[in-house]
């Protein structure tokens, strides 16, 4: 028996728990909380309030984040810096463990805090990457009904930082880009902005099925309510359709 292996056997259920989230080991993550021995809830760092799912998020670890909700860890509560596991994913920059948070969070069900709360919206402007973006577009139920100035600093941020894969979910969520953003893209010399024109450009002249505007009208539905994710995961459908509710779809889409 390693070193290693004997300091687990020896530890303390909670000790266990720490351990497995740090080598992210879902294997092991599952069997002590399996064993009923610790509640995923309990603070593991005194210093700073952290529990489980607070370090997962920390660590950007989405698997543990998951396996911690599955397991009854509360996606709400605040560390001794007042932060929930959402906030602190969104500070680091972590697209999937954000989105993940994001279906079942209570306390920050819209996604519009996210855009305009100063300390968040300075780091989504500032920090994001085209991933987060996306993830943040998606859940955003309709982005017409956003302020004009949001929608005009988020797309010359797409724009300025080539973030193709956000615009195209800006442009399947419903976003309606004027004469003078297209022409920003037509006129530009760089090769990304031009294929983005040609794609943007084939989407809307091809006509949309009924289903896609079925779509919309279910998250505009949710508009002053809550985030897509969260809606979504509240209606009693098949999985295939929250994903295409929730536009993960968007790498089939004819480019």
């Amino acid at each position: 028996m390693d070193l290693l292996t004997l300091i687990k056997k020896k530890s303390s259920p909670l000790k266990k728990l720490e351990i497995a989230i740090e080598e992210n080991n879902i294997k092991e993550l599952k069997e002590v909380l399996e064993s009923g021995e610790v509640d995923p809830n309990t603070e593991i760092q005194k210093h700073g309030g952290n529990c489980a799912v607070h370090i997962a998020a920390h660590k950007g670890l989405f698997l543990c984040v998951e396996t911690l909700l599955e397991y009854g860890a509360d996606p709400d509560k605040t560390n001794h810096f007042n932060l929930t596991p959402l906030y602190i994913a969104l500070r680091r920059n972590y697209a999937k463990c954000v989105e993940i948070l994001l279906r079942v969070n209570r306390v920050l069900m819209s996604i519009d805090p996210v855009w305009m709360q100063m300390d968040n919206a300075q780091r989504v402007w500032n920090d994001a990457k085209d991933i987060m973006i996306c993830v943040l577009v998606k859940a955003t139920p309709n982005l017409v009904r956003c302020r004009s100035n949001t929608r005009s600093n988020l797309f010359f941020l797409c724009k300025n930082k080539s973030m193709y894969g956000s615009l195209r979910a800006m442009t399947i969520a419903g976003y309606k880009f004027s004469d003078e953003e297209k022409t920003h893209f037509m006129k530009s010399s760089v090769e990304g902005d031009k294929s983005f024109y040609e794609w943007l450009d084939n989407y809307q002249k091809r006509p949309q099925r009924l289903m896609h505007y079925c779509r919309l009208t279910i998250r505009h539905s949710f508009c002053g309510n809550c985030n897509v994710f969260y809606g979504v995961e509240q209606l009693k459908i098949p999985p295939l359709l929250k994903n295409y509710i929730k536009i993960q779809d968007i790498n089939e889409i004819d480019e």
